[in-house]
């Protein structure tokens, strides 16, 4: 099997993964007895395997589950491994991905956007591919594509969550 090489490939695959538990922990995190869990009732699972079915893979493994920030990065990170290093990528891309200032400022946009908007996603439920059209309309305006640049060139390093990758 021919895996990719292209770092810049595998940042837009693995930036779509940390997006979509965003939109699974927006949407279907719950308190139960005390304790933060997933979710997702079958309706809306058998909808994210229709349009989503590599991503069902990861709506599956997390629904149902205790929610903390460990475990929520440790899915994304673990999903992240499994689905793409060594399968989808060659062994050597994906660890230049969680360094790549590309994919730490998409995460930072994102977050802000997030942010930025959690009043109008709180106001009812959104498909997933409902959000990245929302999110990809944001991302087009040219205050969004000023400010990316800006944080490209300053060589910030926006504080999101990270994976650590064996090498």
């Amino acid at each position: 099997m021919l895996r990719s090489v292209s770092v810049k490939n595998a940042i837009r695959d693995a930036v779509e993964i940390f997006q979509f538990d965003q939109w699974i922990r927006f949407y279907f995190a719950v308190e139960k007895d005390g304790q933060l869990r997933i979710e997702i009732p079958e309706e809306r699972m058998l909808e994210i395997e229709k349009s989503h079915p590599v991503l069902h893979r990861f709506a599956d493994l997390v629904n149902d589950a205790p929610l903390d920030y460990k475990r929520s990065q440790d899915n994304v990170c673990s999903f992240v491994a499994a689905r793409l290093d060594g399968e989808k990528y060659e062994p050597t891309v994906l660890p230049q991905v969680f360094d790549d200032a590309k994919f730490k400022v998409e995460m930072y946009l994102f977050n802000v956007w997030l942010k930025m908007h959690e009043p109008h996603l709180d106001e009812g439920y959104m498909d997933f591919d409902g959000w990245m059209e929302m999110y990809e309309g944001w991302n087009s305006l040219d205050e969004v594509k000023e400010y990316r640049t800006k944080l490209m060139e300053s060589g910030a390093d926006p504080q999101i969550p990270a994976c650590g990758t064996a090498q």
